[in-house]
């Protein structure tokens, strides 16, 4: 008796210890595509609004380029978001300097 009870509690903490971090895993990388997939929509959004905006206004940002710059923090690292302010910052420099000429 003792010892079918021992290798089903066995059997059952086994299970446990393999299919709950493999779940919560699973979870956790849907959760984060999810999440991923929200925000480059509205950095896409974001993007697009600022694209029409001047780099200084009175020196100072305008209210898009902030907002765009505080909304790329949310779920992303600071080296993907020193990246992503580079780029859109030289991006929009060249489209400035196209349309000046």
């Amino acid at each position: 008796v003792w010892t079918t009870m021992s290798r089903g509690w066995a059997f059952v903490a086994a299970a446990f210890i393999i299919i709950v971090p493999m779940y919560q895993e699973v979870k956790a990388v849907l959760k984060q595509l999810a999440r991923n997939k929200k925000d480059k929509l509205s950095e896409a959004e974001n993007h697009n609004n600022a694209d029409n905006q001047p780099l200084h206004q009175n020196g100072k940002l305008p209210n898009g380029i902030q907002n765009q710059a505080y909304a790329t923090t949310l779920g992303s690292n600071k080296h993907e978001f020193i990246f992503q302010r580079l780029w859109n910052t030289f991006s929009r420099m060249i489209d400035i300097s196209k349309s000046s000429q």
